[in-house]
Order: structure tokens, then sequence, then C-alpha cells
């Protein structure tokens, strides 16, 4: 059986979408940073409702990536990073019901959560260390 992310990527495919294909074109991307510290006790409650949040944003058309990641130095602290390929699209995931659902999880942490949106126009990865460590640069 094929599962949802599978098919998601499939159906991307056959009718051409790809938001990501479309960024390393040159077009900006919408990075939203949720930073989260949940009370102790109320942890599980939010990874569970969390975990039913992910792959149904996912799927979102624009869609870059959606990923909770956990701090490794504060079991309670948690990022929510997502990377959206159009204002447009962000605005859209905004007004959908799972957003409605992530602002009641507020209810759950122990402190005021923290929350960016950064536009990206540019990105590098390994390429830019090489090419540092290439030229002898100090810093």
């Amino acid at each position: 059986m094929m599962t949802a992310e599978a098919r998601t990527i499939i159906d991307k495919a056959l009718t051409n979408q790809s938001p990501l294909e479309s960024w390393q074109r040159g077009g900006d991307v919408i990075q939203a940073t949720l930073k989260m510290i949940v009370r102790p006790e109320k942890r599980s409650a939010l990874l569970e409702s969390m975990r039913g949040m992910l792959q149904p944003a996912r799927v979102e058309r624009g869609c870059l990536s959606y990923h909770l990641y956990e701090d490794v130095e504060n079991r309670n602290a948690f990022v929510l990073l997502e990377a959206w390929a159009s204002q447009e699209d962000l605005e859209r995931h905004l007004a959908k019901d799972n957003q409605r659902q992530l602002l009641s999880l507020m209810d759950l942490l122990s402190a005021e959560p923290e929350l960016r949106f950064n536009t990206v126009s540019h990105t590098a990865g390994m390429d830019l260390i090489e090419r540092v460590l290439k030229a002898g640069g100090s810093g």
C-alpha cells in the first residue's frame, strides 16, 4: 500500500506542480518558525496533536517543508519549521482549520511562543563551505 506522502510526490510529479523547482529557479520562499516551550505535564498532548497536523499541512499546495523538531537540551522545547513557495500559499495555509488547532495548543505552553516569518531569496549549502575553505578564508 502506498503512503500518503508517496502519493503526494507522485501526484505533484504527474501534474508538474513542484513548488521546490519554482523556488530553485529564483522565486522567494516564505519560512515560518514557531518556537514553543510546553509545560512538562502537557508534552504528550502537544506531541499527539502536532503529529496529527504535520501530514495534512505537508500536502497543501505550496508547502515545501513542514517539520517539528525537539531541542536536544530541553525536551519540552520544540520548533515548528515551515517553508512555503509563496506568500499566497502561506496565507491559504493560515486560513485553514489546522491553524486554529495550532492556536488552541498555545494553552499547553509554559512561555509565550516565538513566531517569525522570513522571506528567503537565496540559500547556499555545502558548496559555500567548500568555496570558503578552498579560498583559505579565515574568521
